[in-house]
């Protein structure tokens, strides 16, 4: 009976620390793809073009590509993480989001 319980017990601690990415995870995903977005956007800034192409949604997604190997992309945990750290990205990520 004892080592049923302790079975148990370690079953359950094993699940219970296997759990998915957590707010900090998220909040560093936002940060990387906060900065990506800015470097990409400067870069199409510093571009000379006659054509104006909006590249925002790509290099959104590139930038997501780049974190979704850590945590999902496409979570609402990423979207509040996104929505606290850049708010000016909120729209590339709703778009985003749809798109896949």
């Amino acid at each position: 009976m004892k080592k049923t319980i302790m079975y148990f017990g370690v079953a359950s601690f094993f699940l219970a620390s296997c759990g998915g990415p957590d707010k900090a995870a998220y909040a560093d995903a936002a940060d990387s793809i906060c900065k990506c977005m800015e470097q990409k956007m400067a870069e199409q800034a510093a571009e000379q073009s006659e054509i104006a192409v909006d590249f925002t949604d790509l290099n959104f997604a590139l930038c997501a590509l780049d974190v979704a190997s850590k945590v999902d992309p496409f979570t609402d945990d990423m979207g509040n993480a996104i929505n606290e750290k850049c708010p000016q990205w909120k729209k590339a990520y709703e778009t985003y989001k749809k798109a896949n």
